[in-house]
């Protein structure tokens, strides 16, 4: 072409068709984040089991740029049992406070994070009269007053047989009908730059963290925005609002190298912490309650008791479920077979010579709960 082809400017309602246009006066509303070239990382000394008693406004036992992620659900300020004490050490009595806390704490985050680390604030939005988004708030202190990079929103499903807070208003009406809330939100954002600080192969020459451990199927799940996850129950993990351990546990996989530290600055009952031992990460987390720190402590011990999982990376789930058919004795004779008309994805044979048909249903990921949920046993057999 002999002349350029000429870009176009945006519309005051947009264009008609996807084409090439000048999109900057739209982005000029908004402050340009602070990229940053810092590529310091910094490691943790050992912190044990890494709970601790205290306020995570002051984490001094965690150095700087030494923290690869942190995942959290602060409180809610929703009436839950650990809110009915407002105003009393330290616990914020109003709304305004109870950012000003949030603004601590992930200020304090921010420093321990190292260049490109993450931080990931699962919320609840709150209220029906009126509705408050407490989600946008978050976005609000990190990415305004924090400075750090927003990189998404997931939406937390809470499995498809969820009911919902019991708030019809006018039920079968439309005087007054409200909304029930099945979902929750998780911010994703990141310190100074969009990658992590040095390259994976830097990392293993220094002898730091540098090593993924999701296989190709799960990547592929993680990176969806909307995540189906069963919620944990309260009276089994002995805190009132406990978030399921497949939540952080998915997030670490996706964000971090085995290693790595992970922190959670409202610890409760120690959900990050073990999902971090569970995922071979370093975890620490902070909280003011001594019961609730004593039963983070018993969790990770119980969890150092159990067997390690079986976990192949960089593979599809199908290989991975071959692999463990074939070190528990059975010889692979094929795959993704048709068998009378049906898709068989694995044909194998036992050591009695007995031929098996093997169908790898269910969740394909580490967060669905398999095959314990109806809709999931129903597409599963057709």
């Amino acid at each position: 072409m002999d002349e350029q082809r000429r870009r176009t400017s945006t519309s005051n309602f947009g264009v008609s068709r996807r084409e090439a246009h000048d999109a900057s006066p739209f982005y000029e509303r908004f402050h340009p984040p602070e990229i940053s070239d810092d590529d310091r990382v910094e490691t943790a000394p050992d912190l044990g089991t890494g709970c601790f008693l205290g306020d995570a406004r002051t984490m001094e036992e965690i150095p700087d740029r030494s923290v690869a992620l942190v995942v959290t659900s602060p409180p809610y300020f929703a009436g839950k049992e650990y809110e009915e004490e407002l105003g009393s050490e330290g616990v914020p009595s109003s709304y305004v406070e109870y950012l000003e806390l949030l603004r601590e704490v992930f200020s304090e985050c921010k420093r321990t994070l190292e260049p490109g680390g993450r931080i990931a604030v699962n919320v609840a939005n709150l209220g029906r009269k009126p509705f408050r988004s407490l989600s946008s708030d978050v976005i609000t202190i990190l990415q305004d007053d924090l400075g750090l990079l927003l990189r998404g929103e997931i939406v937390w499903r809470k499995g498809r047989g969820m009911s919902g807070s019991c708030a019809w208003g006018s039920f079968a009406s439309a005087a007054n009908p409200v909304l029930r809330d099945t979902t929750e939100r998780i911010i994703i954002a990141s310190k100074g730059r969009f990658n992590r600080a040095r390259s994976r192969a830097r990392r293993a020459r220094e002898g730091l963290p540098h090593e993924d451990s999701l296989s190709n199927d799960e990547f592929l799940e993680a990176t969806l925005d909307v995540w189906e996850i069963h919620p944990e129950s309260a009276r089994r993990v002995g805190h009132p609002a406990p978030f399921p351990i497949a939540l952080p546990e998915r997030l670490i996989n996706l964000y971090t190298f085995q290693g790595d530290l992970v922190l959670d600055p409202f610890m409760g009952s120690g959900t990050t912490l073990v999902a971090a031992a569970r995922a071979r990460r370093r975890g620490a987390g902070y909280d003011l309650d001594p019961a609730y720190v004593e039963i983070a402590q018993r969790r990770i011990a119980e969890h150092s008791d159990e067997p390690p999982e079986y976990r192949l990376v960089g593979k599809k789930l199908l290989d991975v479920a071959a692999d463990v058919v074939t070190d528990a004795g059975f010889s692979i004779e094929g795959r993704n077979r048709r068998v009378s008309g049906v898709v068989v994805n694995l044909t194998a044979r036992g050591l009695d010579g007995v031929p098996w048909l093997i169908d790898v249903s269910g969740g394909f990921t580490i967060t669905p709960n398999g095959l314990s949920t109806t809709d999931a046993v129903l597409r599963s057999l057709g």
